[in-house]
């Protein structure tokens, strides 16, 4: 097989005997003609390793999409006082999307899709979508995304994880299902292998710390549920592991929750604040434990734009518990540094 080097060498001189019978050609005979077209084949070959350096298309930059299965607010918001969920339907909501410009998020897909269901680094099968009507979204006006998809896969194909509890239900009563992350390409494995892990004792400490540097201010309660006017100093018995997730790459996402007191505010500002719910936090390694959110809720974990790389996403809510104010999702990419987030209002 000739080398690229020797290719162009014979190119060369096929092309200066090319140029002498053009000079002939300009003496009209079918002799002539002959020559040219000889030359002409003689020499063609050398268009093949021209083509073959026309650079090839690539899917880099073919967008990718990640959305999520949830139950029905249309009918979660008509239970009743009596009703008891979960509903029968769910929708789906596209959320994220990752294209040449980076991750960001969804604000209306306008296509039918076939999304792949992902769970803890497995493929659960399929399910195909498409919008739901502008018009009926907006007469059927609720909390929630703004432009859901209706699913068309039957709902007896759609898995569902779990028991049905409060944990993703946002401000309905009713409990839910646990929402399922799908992709519009078959991105469902985890290189990274987020599994529950025991978090050890170094860690923990590093957890502690984290929480009182967030929480610089804490306030018990009196008996009468008022918060009290001197700022506490809380145990590390107090501040209590939930639970722990490890990767392979020795990071880990933790959950905390104070123990026994069901009754603390957080002075920021000038301002107090109930502290209810979970607290999550971030421990990569050599590098301190980073403050995520309150009161969210892991989703899943799996490298949804093929990277090589896992992304996390949680469930998240904002505001007063009784009335919340934002609800949606946020994606962790890159070790967490970064994050974009997909949400709306309630209210």
């Amino acid at each position: 097989m000739p080398t690229m080097a020797q290719i162009a060498i014979w190119c060369k001189d096929k092309a200066r005997m090319l140029r002498s019978a053009t000079q002939r050609f300009l003496v009209i005979s079918p002799t002539a003609a002959m020559t040219i077209a000889v030359g002409v084949l003689y020499f063609s070959p050398c268009l093949i390793p021209a083509q073959e350096k026309t650079p090839k298309a690539t899917n880099d930059t073919e967008t990718v999409y990640v959305g999520l299965v949830e139950d029905d607010r249309r009918q979660l918001a008509g239970l009743g006082v009596k009703d008891h969920g979960p509903v029968s339907n769910r929708t789906l909501t596209p959320a994220f999307e990752k294209n040449g410009a980076g991750w960001q998020s969804i604000q209306r897909l306008n296509e039918k899709v076939r999304w792949t269901i992902a769970f803890d680094g497995k493929n659960l099968g399929e399910v195909e979508s498409e919008p739901i009507v502008a018009s009926k979204v907006s007469s059927e006006r609720m909390p929630g995304p703004s432009f859901p998809h209706s699913i068309l896969t039957p709902t007896g194909r759609i898995p569902i994880i779990g028991t049905p509890d409060e944990r993703f239900n946002g401000d309905f009563g009713a409990p839910v299902r646990r929402p399922l992350v799908v992709i519009s390409k078959p991105n469902f494995k985890d290189p990274e292998e987020w599994k529950r892990a025991r978090l050890p004792a170094q860690e923990v400490d590093q957890v502690r710390v984290a929480f009182r540097k967030i929480y610089n201010h804490l306030r018990q309660c009196d008996a009468s549920g008022m918060p009290l006017t001197i700022d506490w100093q809380v145990p590390n018995s107090e501040i209590g592991i939930v639970k722990a997730y490890g990767s392979n790459k020795s990071f880990f996402l933790v959950e905390t929750e104070l123990k026994h007191t069901r009754c603390a505010y957080s002075l920021v500002g000038k301002n107090l604040q109930a502290l209810k719910g979970n607290h999550w936090f971030y421990l990569a390694p050599s590098r301190e434990a980073s403050y995520l959110g309150n009161r969210w809720e892991l989703v899943d974990a799996g490298d949804y734009d093929g990277d090589g790389k896992s992304e996390i996403i949680f469930y998240i809510t904002e505001g007063p518990e009784e009335a919340l104010d934002t609800e949606g999702y946020v994606l962790f990419y890159d070790d967490f540094h970064h994050n974009i987030r997909f949400t709306w209002n309630n209210h």
